[in-house]
């Protein structure tokens, strides 16, 4: 009998050391397979609007950060997944708040001025295009008509074009926008007033003023951002001058309102650090060229050659300006 226990014992005690290194090679697994399983990964988290254009992008010239996958910035709670990490991309700002001017202003030369921590790749400049027989509008006209020196269009119908024309005209000194909502859309409705645009304004949409922009039989002026005409046939476009907005008289510096396209880095501390390379492809003349042409916009990047010669005047507006500005939200009241 007492050998049979001991002879059991044994038996028990090469079990268990069999059982052991398989335990804990399946612990093991188990863990490694959390690891990978839970473990942070790449993703683009991008602005809904502009997903079609990303996926060109990343189809055209691949990212360094492989495998990540591209979210819509709509499917995205307020706060970010931990489980991810890399780039949003897209254009809205930050909003302000209170009493604080719909417009937000970023001072200092291209490149330079304060856009916190995200990337710019591209811009959309709005500017004022005539034909290039045709001569630059000034402020006295941009106020209070051309009269009979040729026509000023606006595109009524979209609200972004309402509120950039009222922007310029409630700018006070170089950069300076006020608070106050009520102003903004009392001179938004007054700007219909008095016969500073053409007939019917309010109710235009963009298409229907190229034929006028680009016809021979007269002088107008169209206030637009630069994706607008990059959207028409550059055979027609060629003929165009793109300016600044006329500024008040005395002014000594020059701004002008745009979209800017960012890519802001979100995640830990320590999984940005592995965005460097994705961080050199984004700054790259190359991809911000490929992302602009593809949206109609303007690569940031100053050895990025423009599209066409219109492009070209806006570059230069770009590389030149005291100030950019762009706006923060609709500033009509609540209603």
């Amino acid at each position: 009998m007492k050998k049979n226990k001991q002879h059991k014992n044994k038996a028990k005690q090469a079990s268990f050391r069999f059982i052991l290194p398989v335990i804990g090679f399946l612990l093991l697994v188990a863990a490694l397979g959390l690891f990978f399983l839970f473990r942070p990964r790449p993703a683009w988290i991008v602005e809904d609007r502009y997903i079609e254009a990303w996926e060109k992008v990343l189809a055209a010239s691949p990212s360094p950060l492989r495998g990540a996958k591209l979210i819509p910035l709509s499917g995205v709670d307020s706060a970010l997944p931990r489980s991810r990490y890399g780039y949003m991309i897209g254009s809205a700002p930050e909003p302000l708040g209170g009493d604080e001017s719909p417009v937000r202003v970023y001072r200092g030369p291209a490149g330079s001025a304060e856009y916190a921590e995200a990337l710019l790749l591209a811009l959309d400049p709005w500017l004022i295009f005539r034909k290039f027989t045709s001569p630059p509008l000034s402020r006295e006209q941009a106020e209070n008509g051309p009269g009979n020196s040729g026509r000023i269009f606006m595109a009524g119908s979209d609200q972004a074009a309402v509120w950039a024309w009222t922007a310029q005209l409630l700018q006070e000194t170089p950069g300076g926008f006020p608070g106050d909502r009520e102003l903004w859309e009392r001179t938004g409705d007054q700007i219909f007033l008095g016969g500073l645009f053409q007939t019917g304004a309010r109710t235009y949409s963009w298409e229907e003023l190229w034929q006028h922009l680009l016809g021979d039989d007269e002088t107008i002026w169209v206030y637009a951002p630069l994706s607008r005409i990059r959207k028409l046939p550059v055979h027609e476009t060629n003929i165009l001058e793109a300016d600044v907005f006329p500024g008040r008289p005395g002014w000594n510096q020059f701004g002008f309102q745009t979209e800017f396209l960012r890519a802001t880095p979100y995640g830990s501390r320590k999984n940005r650090e592995k965005l460097e390379p994705a961080e050199t492809w984004l700054r790259s003349a190359q991809l911000q060229s490929l992302f602009a042409d593809t949206l109609g916009w303007l690569a940031v990047h100053p050895e990025a050659s423009p599209f066409n010669p219109v492009s070209g005047s806006a570059r230069i507006t770009w590389l030149t300006a005291s100030y950019t500005w762009e706006m923060a939200f609709d500033p009509k009241p609540d209603q």
